[in-house]
């Protein structure tokens, strides 16, 4: 039977772990002390079980760490500890020591699908039946087997509500970051509309009507000329003074509209505020440029849009405790970088300083990356490598699940290029859409 390691393998809650440690201790514990008793320190059963335990202690703490460390250890040294729990039964005339396979059947839910789970749960609870009743020849083994049984079900049963209300409190939370941060852009949009609605009305009324009064006052000042009278002159001075008036008036309604066009620009940051705010994990450090000028609600859509897909894979798909984010505008373009690391500040070391075009465009190029993959491990794990080009030796080519396909799609859309790549310190994505768009 083939298991593999869905996303959600870690022991989420630090408490499990910390009853688990507790249990143990009790359970090896009492066993070494009526090994004492019954036979000696120095017996071989005594210094196997001092063996056994131990070994215990060190595959559980593997097993349930929270990190992707040991990513090719983990699943091994799950069955290693199956087995341990098992062998130690073996060992020792006492029937309790399968609460071993008890919190083993707890963590197996994070490991394998709660289908398999069941499936699992009968074969599990046979060696503690045979050992009992072969090895001990304890008369009651098929019932103890059989209420171990129900401990090691609901153990997994308790492990299966805990991961899914995870998943639902994540997902819950991550929508709910999303909505506000789209509800903070569709604010900012209607501001916008309203801004450029006024200046359009002032542009079209009160700046054609100044420009007509301006020709007009210009007119009469001809005609004043024509005229060889004291008087007229009179008339010109106040006709030129109304002019230069009217020209001056035309002037600061021009830049009246031109003040209101530039504050409509949108403020991309109270978005991305709300998308990232209160979020435990990862630490995101956000760089938008001071001086950004964003009016387009189709590209500040885009760009909102990618950042929380680019988010939303960093929290459910890796263990990434940082995550950059930097928007700038350079060249008649918007540059968006995003980069996830275990390490801190090394995304903020590769974003720096590092423009689009210096990053070679993977989005085109044919590769065997799967969605698949990508949903059961982090960006590091899931993805495949291929040949192709190459920013360093740990680099890798993926082809774009849902999620990145998505992304491609809004960005092409606005004639806009996109990039990403895995390395060594995480996974980056880069985006370039001109302002023109």
């Amino acid at each position: 039977m083939k298991i593999s390691i869905p996303a959600h393998w870690r022991v989420s809650i630090d408490i499990e772990r910390a009853s688990a440690c507790i249990t143990w201790m009790f359970v090896s514990g009492s066993a070494l002390y009526f090994l004492y008793h019954q036979y000696s320190f120095m017996h071989w059963r005594t210094l196997s079980a001092i063996a056994i335990f131990c070994m215990l202690a060190v595959t559980f703490v593997i097993v349930s760490r929270h990190d992707h460390s040991m990513p090719s250890l983990r699943l091994p040294t799950l069955w290693a500890m199956f087995l341990l729990a098992v062998l130690c039964q073996f060992l020792l005339p006492y029937a309790y020591l399968a609460i071993f396979i008890v919190i083993w059947s707890a963590i197996l839910p994070y490991y394998v699908n709660w289908k398999t789970c069941v499936v699992l749960s009968i074969p599990l609870a046979l060696p503690t039946i045979l050992i009992q009743g072969w090895v001990w020849q304890e008369q009651q083994a098929v019932l103890t087997g059989a209420l171990f049984w129900t401990f090691n079900l609901f153990a997994m049963i308790m492990s299966n509500t805990a991961i899914k209300e995870s998943k639902a409190r994540e997902e819950a939370d991550a929508l709910n970051r999303q909505l506000l941060s789209t509800q903070q852009l569709m604010k900012q949009a209607l501001t916008q509309d309203e801004r450029l609605r006024i200046a359009r009305n002032i542009h079209d009324v009160l700046g054609h009507h100044l420009t007509a009064l301006t020709i007009n006052l210009q007119v009469a000042s001809r005609k004043a000329d024509l005229l060889e009278s004291t008087e007229s002159q009179a008339i010109k001075q106040h006709v030129e003074q109304s002019h230069s008036i009217a020209k001056l008036l035309l002037s600061d309604v021009r830049e009246a509209i031109s003040d209101i066009r530039e504050n409509a620009a949108i403020d991309f940051s109270l978005a991305v505020n709300a998308l990232i705010k209160d979020l435990p994990r990862p630490m995101v450090n956000l760089h938008i440029d001071d001086d950004l000028m964003l009016t387009n609600v189709r590209i500040a859509d885009c760009l909102l849009r990618s950042m929380q897909e680019a988010l939303t894979n960093v929290i459910r798909h890796t263990q990434a405790h940082y995550f950059s984010l930097s928007l700038t505008q350079h060249n008649g373009a918007y540059n968006l970088l995003m980069h996830d690391s275990m390490v801190p500040h090394a995304a903020d070391e590769t974003l720096s300083g590092e423009q689009p075009s210096s990053i070679p465009l993977f989005d085109k190029a044919p590769c065997s990356y799967s969605e698949d993959a990508y949903s059961e491990g982090a960006y590091s794990e899931g993805v495949r490598k291929e040949a192709g080009p190459r920013e360093s030796d740990t680099s890798s080519l993926v082809v774009a699940g849902n999620g990145l396909k998505g992304m491609q799609e809004r960005v092409h859309e606005l004639n806009g290029t996109i990039s990403w790549q895995q390395i060594e310190q995480g996974f980056r994505i880069a985006i370039h859409i001109p302002e023109g768009e």
